[in-house]
C-alpha cells in the first residue's frame, strides 16, 4: 500500500509540473497548487530515483520562472524611466450635432 500511495503522490506532483509548465508556455497564470496530501509513510526506495527526477523538474520550472520574473521585472524598470508623450493639437474640435 505504501508505494502505490507514494506512486498517485508523485503522479499528483508530476501533472502540477506539467501543469504549470503548459501555462509558462502559454503565458497563463500558474494553477494553483492542490492541496498537499501525501501518505504519512517514508517513500519507498524503489520511488527515490522518480521523486529525485520530479524535484530536478520542480528546481528547472522554478529557475524558469525565476528568469520570466526578472525579465518582466526589467521590462517594467526600463518603462519606469520614460516620459509618456507629449499632447499635440490634432486640429480643432467641431461640434456638428451645434
Amino acid at each position: 500500500m505504501t508505494a502505490e500511495s507514494w506512486a498517485t503522490a508523485l503522479d499528483r506532483i508530476e501533472a502540477e509540473l506539467t501543469a504549470i509548465e503548459d501555462a509558462i508556455d502559454n503565458g497563463q497564470p500558474a494553477p494553483l497548487p492542490p492541496e498537499p496530501n501525501f501518505p504519512a509513510e517514508p517513500i519507498p526506495v524503489d520511488l527515490g530515483p522518480r521523486a529525485a527526477a520530479l524535484l530536478e523538474r520542480t528546481r528547472r520550472l522554478e529557475s524558469r520562472a525565476t528568469e520570466e520574473i526578472d525579465g518582466i521585472r526589467d521590462a517594467l524598470r526600463a518603462l519606469g524611466g520614460r516620459r509618456p508623450p507629449v499632447a499635440t493639437n490634432t486640429g480643432r474640435i467641431v461640434d456638428v450635432g451645434a
